[in-house]
């Protein structure tokens, strides 16, 4: 590959939402930005809630901090922090209601609850690779999650190539919270879930090998490969159902293999100033979820000749987008039938010995429409996106019913400055 030819790839993929995929050095400039989103499902429908009226939904507001900063030209640090709170009612257990037949949702309240996650790394960048390391905490009420990785990347076949590889690895601490103290026999009839997931621990550790390709100065493609193994506590606590008496209503293998497949490509179309990204991910895992997204985003850029915009160095950036998702149920998903109760037990045979009625493991497809804008301002960057985002059995070819899935909107701001 000729100098010339170098220069125009990377002026190409230089252009924000490209990846860069030739870096000779580490970063030059500080870099300090900050993101503020806000939340919002949808209420959920009153016909299909117990409680006779629509929920209130889950509400969340995060503001996120980033901090990179050069230490030497081939050494930089990297702080990121971010503190949620989060309020509002989610669907605790589904179910088919004696002499009924639809299913019913029922929610749980919550109130305010707030978690801070903070994470530092720092990466060592030479000729043609980098290497990193990271470590990250994050804390809430009732979960303390403990991580850290490493990774790398090396530049092959003139700089047009690049092979990259990591591992993680995190330990995680259960400790639901309840009304009732711990031991309490009346929390272990009334929330045997909650109960038994107090002083619980799970762990899991993630390798990831991919390549990136300039096939062009205008085109790159991107694939990578990744498995995660988690082991200990994996059902959801708060999902009790006092109509099973026997038996609370999520209990899940300790255990869960998982497999990525990434498929990814960058097209800078120089007549229009913009780029195409299309993404395609295959998941699939030991419990028998198979999952489908297709990504696909339009970075449009325009910088206005003008003399107000060309003296500040005033760019845009408009960047539309659609992602559909369609995943299949687990092998143990099933909306207890209390028509069919025995004795308590409210499922069948097929799942006596692991059982969740949570949506999140049910056959459903989903699909979300986003949009996004970025203005550069000398050293400034101001950022935009909304994304509206909805989840339907339908869309999964699915015609059963599965109240509880989310549907929201999801607002974001921030800024960016380098100095």
């Amino acid at each position: 590959m000729n100098d010339k030819l170098k220069l125009l790839a990377q002026s190409a993929f230089a252009i924000p939402g490209m990846m860069a995929t030739a870096q000779a050095a580490g970063p030059v400039d500080t870099e300090a930005s900050y993101r503020y989103s806000y939340y919002s499902e949808d209420d959920s429908p009153a016909a299909r809630d117990d409680s006779g009226g629509a929920q209130d939904r889950y509400k969340i507001q995060v503001h996120q901090f980033h901090l990179l900063t050069p230490l030497t030209d081939k050494l930089a640090v990297t702080v990121e922090g971010s503190y949620e709170t989060m309020a509002g009612a989610s669907p605790v257990y589904t179910y088919i209601p004696a002499g009924e037949e639809e299913v019913t949702a029922h929610f749980s309240g919550a109130s305010q609850e707030q978690r801070y996650d903070l994470s530092v790394s720092g990466r060592l960048y030479g000729a043609t690779s980098d290497l990193g390391a990271s470590a990250y905490i994050s804390v809430e009420r009732d979960y303390l999650a403990l991580s850290g990785s490493v990774d790398g990347s090396v530049q092959l076949n003139d700089q047009m190539t690049t092979l990259s590889g990591g591992v993680s690895g995190g330990y995680d601490f259960i400790e639901p919270t309840s009304v009732y103290a711990a031991g309490s026999t009346e929390q272990a009839a009334n929330e045997p879930a909650r109960f038994g997931a107090s002083g619980q621990t799970k762990w899991q550790v993630s390798l990831f090998e991919g390549i990136s390709q300039i096939i062009d100065m205008n085109t790159v493609a991107q694939a990578s490969l990744a498995f995660t193994y988690k082991n200990g506590y994996l059902s959801d606590p708060y999902r009790d159902c006092p109509y099973a008496i026997d038996v609370p209503c999520d209990i899940r293998p300790s255990t869960r293999a998982i497999g990525t497949l990434n498929l990814g490509l960058r097209k800078f179309l120089p007549g229009l100033n913009g780029a195409l990204h299309a993404d395609y991910r295959l998941f699939l895992d030991t419990w028998d979820i198979a999952s489908h997204t297709l990504d696909f985003d339009y970075y449009q850029n325009w910088a206005p000749d003008w003399g107000f915009f060309t003296a500040n160095d005033i760019k845009f950036q408009l960047i539309p987008g659609i992602r559909y998702y369609l995943q299949s149920n687990s092998y143990f998903y099933e909306v207890p039938d209390l028509n069919d109760s025995i004795g308590g037990m409210v499922y069948n045979t097929d799942t006596s010995r692991y059982y969740a009625s949570d949506p999140r493991l049910a056959q459903y497809g989903a699909i979300a429409l986003k949009t996004r804008l970025k203005v550069d301002f000398r050293q400034f960057s101001l950022v935009g996106a909304l994304e509206r985002y909805v989840a339907n059995p339908d869309y999964g070819f699915n015609s059963s019913d599965i109240p509880g899935l989310p549907s929201y909107w999801r607002f974001t701001t921030g800024l960016d400055y380098r100095f």
